[in-house]
């Protein structure tokens, strides 16, 4: 059984990088993948040296990290935090706000689109990269990915750690938080990848072409045209880094445990 479970699952993974294969493939060619299967193409790192001569290409890129930063750097602690508030907070106030960001997080962005534009009028914020950050980093995806977490945690470590102290934030930060470490690597790549391939908010609330991520930019033949998939295999490079991490701090998570 075992031996069956693992057969499949090596072809379940074959198939998932097959895509990433052939993009990194196509993109050490001079042509594309039909060229090379044809035999009438040569290896190639030009579209690489394309792709780092395009300055505004690569003000899209920096454009994506500044604002997959910004986004980060208040959605990770606001997560953690409203994560925290739902895990202790019993009664009618805390089933309605799950409730809500359930019901905000289900939400296809093409329903909030109007209110969300004519907000980031009212506000000043239009055509700039705060209204972005700000819209995304108060997704209900990382709070209820923490919540989620603390509700596997057994009641008896939170009145153990009672013993020590009475603050809750104490008990959270001392006992809690590093039992948390594995939900918080898995909360960072979720929220970097969120933040990272935003694609229609951009769109709505940016209006100087400047200022727009690589997210939209990628499939403007003006822009990469010369170098598709060099770009494409670029913009990879982040998430499939953070996935690695993810998964050594999971490994670690797990030994660390195995040997308790």
């Amino acid at each position: 059984m075992r031996k069956v479970t693992a057969t499949l699952l090596s072809i379940v993974l074959l198939i998932w990088a097959l895509p990433m294969a052939a993009l990194l493939t196509s993109s050490l060619i001079q042509g594309d993948l039909s060229s090379l299967l044809r035999g009438e193409a040569a290896p190639s790192l030009q579209q690489y040296r394309t792709l780092f001569e395009n300055r505004q290409l690569l003000i899209r890129f920096r454009n994506s990290a500044v604002m997959t930063a910004g986004i980060l750097a208040l959605q990770f602690p606001l997560s953690v935090l409203g994560g925290f508030w739902l895990a202790r907070r019993k009664g009618k106030a805390q089933a309605i706000m799950a409730i809500c960001m359930v019901i905000a997080m289900l939400l296809p962005f093409q329903s909030v689109m109007v209110p969300a534009f004519r907000l980031s009028k009212w506000t000043g914020l239009y055509d700039s990269p705060w209204a972005v950050i700000l819209l995304q980093a108060f997704s209900p995806l990382g709070t209820l990915t923490v919540w989620f977490f603390l509700r596997a945690i057994p009641e008896d470590n939170w009145e153990a750690a009672l013993l020590d102290t009475s603050s809750q934030l104490r008990i959270f930060l001392r006992a809690i938080l590093p039992q948390l470490q594995p939900a918080l690597a898995v909360l960072a790549l979720l929220c970097f990848a969120e933040a990272w391939n935003l694609v229609e908010q951009p769109l709505i609330l940016l209006q100087d072409e400047g200022q727009l991520p690589a997210s939209v930019s990628l499939n403007d033949l003006e822009l990469n045209g010369a170098g598709p998939y060099a770009g494409a295999v670029v913009y990879s490079l982040p998430i499939l880094f953070l996935y690695a991490v993810v998964g050594i701090i999971l490994n670690h998570s797990q030994a660390d445990t195995q040997m308790l």
